[in-house]
């Protein structure tokens, strides 16, 4: 009976890795599982060996305080690893984690093969660790296409799978699906996934909102904040939710309350990550923000590559919504965006022009069957 370990260290990629185990399973409903993730690991009946909640910290600074914690945790999933000896071990996103642990493996004489999904993004920042990962993985499964121009001139095993954020993505809903009047234009207010993302992004938001109302109250505004599964209401208390009535928290009382957001919103307010992907295949206007310590924005800017942060900017090669980092995350910038967007009683040239550019890049950047083809990639390397 064939043994599979499989990795993520946060939201995102715990959903694409439960996504991909359904997959999989379609093909051997025999097969063990086990992992590091979280409790959407567990309603999938994957065995869990760590909860990655305990260690969900962003930014290098952040990092670098809680090194002895993930030092810990990389030696003590290292020794279950052994202990279960997979045939397969599979490890989704979390780059710099993932690319440590598969080393010692190797170093270490573990057999079975190691497969990353969802490629480091060296090629945003610390290209160097294109060394090291060629001596981690057995295969690499990129989910951008230019991806596939490094790894080849690396000559490290790849295949470019396709994007797995299209298979995640929900049946459009509407302003009714969420209890929204269709004369009210609503906001979806995304602060992040992780403690830090919510400590910066969160109070900013609120005042923006207040804001906002104030200036333009015949607009009807409509504020809801979607919340990560990995951050708790007393969080959104702790950095002022509580304490005002500009937004609201999103019901969770339909299958993918998130994702209906995106969808049936009139715009969005995101903290960068995937889900600035998602919304561009929505085709809903946004933009994006980001804020941290200064020694995480300075490290940030000597270390990386490229001069974009969100994903549809990159991949376009030019900008299609409007980037705010650190300095610039602030509630003039997001009030004044967000004015922009509309008119006394109509969306304005600008936010249709965003609209149209979203939904062809979205139309550019075809799908791919990324599951099924990361899957036929699994079976080649299990038998």
């Amino acid at each position: 009976m064939q043994k599979v370990f499989i990795s993520c260290g946060e939201l995102s990629g715990e959903i694409h890795a439960s996504n991909l185990i359904k997959e999989l399973r379609l093909t051997n409903a025999e097969l063990i599982i086990k992992g590091f993730g979280s409790s959407i690991f567990q309603e999938n009946q994957i065995e869990l060996l760590a909860n990655y909640k305990d260690y969900s910290f962003s930014g290098i600074s952040e990092i670098l305080a809680n090194l002895s914690k993930i030092f810990q945790l990389e030696k003590d999933l290292y020794e279950k690893i052994i202990d279960f000896q997979p045939d397969i071990i599979i490890t989704v996103d979390y780059g710099a984690f993932h690319t440590r642990l598969a080393k010692k493996l190797k170093r270490n004489g573990f057999k079975g093969k190691i497969i990353q999904f969802i490629a480091p993004q060296i090629w945003a920042s610390r290209p160097w660790r294109i060394k090291d990962i060629k001596k981690a993985f057995d295969k690499v499964l990129c989910t951008l296409p230019f991806e596939e121009k490094i790894y080849a001139k690396h000559r490290i095993p790849h295949r470019f799978v396709g994007n797995p954020v299209f298979a995640s993505l929900s049946n459009r809903s509407f302003k009714k699906d969420l209890n929204v009047e269709q004369s009210e234009t609503l906001i979806g207010v995304f602060p992040g996934s992780r403690k830090s993302e919510i400590k910066y992004m969160l109070p900013i938001m609120i005042k923006s909102a207040q804001a906002i109302k104030k200036q333009l109250p015949q607009r009807k505004f409509k504020f809801l904040l979607a919340k990560a599964p990995s951050i708790d209401i007393e969080t959104l208390n702790q950095y002022g939710f509580d304490k005002q009535d500009d937004i609201e928290l999103l019901e969770t009382n339909n299958k993918n309350p998130n994702h209906s957001l995106l969808s049936a919103a009139d715009a969005l307010w995101l903290c960068s990550g995937t889900v600035t992907l998602e919304a561009a295949f929505y085709g809903t206007p946004y933009f994006l923000s980001y804020k941290s310590t200064q020694l995480n924005y300075l490290l940030y800017r000597i270390f990386r590559t490229i001069d974009k942060a969100g994903l549809v900017n990159i991949i376009a090669g030019r900008d299609l919504v409007r980037e705010f980092i650190q300095y610039q995350a602030n509630e003039k910038n997001f009030i004044e965006e967000t004015l922009n967007w509309f008119e006394d009683n109509s969306f304005s040239n600008y936010y249709h022009l965003m609209q149209k550019a979203l939904e062809d890049f979205s139309q550019d950047f075809a799908p791919y069957p990324s599951y099924k083809l990361c899957v036929a990639e699994l079976k080649k390397e299990l038998n």
